[in-house]
């Protein structure tokens, strides 16, 4: 009982506290033609919007200790996403950013947005994962990182996950519309959680899979934050952006903003890769049953 409350307890901190502080950061921000259409750094004021990010960072990074103190290191996961999912409901559509400003610096900064909101979330799973041999799985410890990344299974999950996120995004994400960016990178984000952990217990074989581990796949996932604003570089192209804008044609993998592609990481993945866990879980224990 004291359990639940704890968990509670921290949701509460971070849906009604912690996340609409961190929504009223950014939407402080104003866009090229001073409407809300924009991200942290595709405002008006760079610095301003990098002084934001930040703050929106030491934020998500401070829930996700809070959750982790309060009811483990699973719901500290929880608390950030929440947080982060305030920032991605709140914030300005993909397309509408484009249309003010359809230039390789806008790619450009959407990728570091991403890259800066993955390294706190990282922080934050360091600083919670100096104890981890209770749930190892939910480790971002550097040194078990360091370990999986070196496993040609991980690597498979986090593929996968890159992989999957993209797909989702390209045919979910096909017309900008309101909340959609939100909706996209949460369902990635789950899908990506089922075919990474899919893919890791493929290549370890039924008694060699031992679970997988988030940190590849919520890696997969929030790193398709940084890869396919730069993918825009290139295709569709600066040239046929704005038109692409304008005829509702974007490819669905621009219109998540960094924040929802966090986000969906840390939220929808954890879901996927239950469900994938769970059914080897049950497999095993049939298997050990007919022995």
């Amino acid at each position: 009982m004291i359990k639940i409350l704890r968990q509670w307890i921290s949701r509460a901190l971070a849906l009604a506290l912690i996340g609409p502080i961190a929504a009223s950061i950014a939407g402080g921000l104003n866009a090229l033609d001073g409407s809300g259409a924009h991200t942290l750094l595709t405002s008006n004021a760079f610095v301003s919007g990098l002084i934001a990010l930040v703050c929106v960072g030491a934020l998500t990074c401070i829930a996700g200790v809070i959750g982790s103190l309060l009811g483990g290191r699973r719901e500290g996961f929880l608390a950030m996403g929440f947080v982060l999912g305030w920032v991605a409901w709140t914030s300005g559509r993909i397309g509408q950013v484009y249309m003010l400003a359809p230039e390789v610096g806008t790619s450009i900064k959407l990728a570091i947005e991403a890259a800066v909101l993955i390294a706190f979330v990282m922080i934050a799973g360091v600083i919670v994962s100096a104890n981890d041999e209770n749930d190892p799985l939910s480790s971002f410890s550097l040194k078990r990182l360091a370990g999986w990344l070196r496993q040609a299974p991980m690597l498979s999950a986090m593929g996968a996950a890159i992989l999957v996120a993209g797909l989702v995004s390209l045919f979910m994400g096909a017309y900008d519309f309101p909340g959609q960016s939100t909706g996209v990178g949460f369902i990635g984000g789950i899908v990506a959680g089922v075919a990474g952990s899919m893919a890791a217990a493929s290549m370890q074989g039924k008694e060699g899979h031992t679970g997988t581990p988030f940190a590849p796949v919520m890696l997969g996932v929030m790193i398709a934050g940084v890869i396919f604003p730069l993918v825009t570089i290139v295709y569709p192209g600066f040239g046929s952006m704005e038109e692409m804008v304008l005829r509702g044609t974007l490819p669905g993998f621009v219109i998540v903003s960094p924040v929802a592609w966090v986000m969906g990481a840390l939220l929808g993945v954890p879901v996927g890769h239950s469900w994938v866990e769970h059914s080897q879980e049950k497999v095993h224990q049939g298997a050990h049953a007919n022995k």
